[in-house]
């Protein structure tokens, strides 16, 4: 199963979380495609076409981003307004998602406790994935998981580190 790592985040190179996941992937894995759109789009400019080309040649998708005000960050946004096009991935012969597996690797700066129904934020962990659930599902594709890391902000341990990175490779290699 071929496995494309759509990956944004603003600054990959000071990130403790995300790079950690990227850095620990197998190098040898010609089945996992990691695609940085930070780094392809510096100017913001995304070539849809290559985009969707990059999609539909994989089998499963795996968005990986650093929650940005309980969102993902905004080139993603962008990415998905201009990517999944009416036609395309929906509407009158928008089918070229059907069947695809979707999953999500996210980070969050606060604790565990802080996305807890009882918390101020009003938001729990579920609901940070649901737009991207809801978006698999218009889309006909099939959402798989999420795999969150709560707590990047806290200065995680190495241990911690370690273990984080190691779950995520499971999760990306299952």
């Amino acid at each position: 199963m071929k496995t494309l790592i759509l990956l944004a985040h603003p600054d990959i190179a000071l990130s403790v979380i995300n790079k950690s996941w990227i850095e620990i992937l197998p190098k040898e894995n010609k089945d996992i495609t990691v695609h940085n759109i930070y780094v392809a789009y510096p100017d913001w400019k995304i070539d849809v076409k290559a985009e969707q080309a990059l999609l539909e040649s994989h089998d499963r998708i795996i968005f990986q981003y650093p929650i940005y005000w309980y969102n993902m960050p905004p080139l993603m946004k962008k990415w998905f307004d201009e990517v999944y096009a009416y036609g395309w991935c929906y509407g009158p012969g928008g089918d070229k998602l059907e069947g695809k597996e979707i999953g999500l690797a996210i980070s969050t700066g606060g604790i565990a406790e802080a996305y807890a129904e009882s918390d101020k934020n009003a938001i729990t962990s579920k609901g940070l994935t649901q737009t991207i659930v809801a978006t698999a599902n218009y889309t006909h594709s099939k959402f798989e998981s999420a795999y969150i890391f709560h707590g990047a902000l806290g200065n995680p341990s190495e241990e911690t580190l370690k273990e984080a990175a190691m779950n995520y490779v499971s999760y990306v290699t299952k």
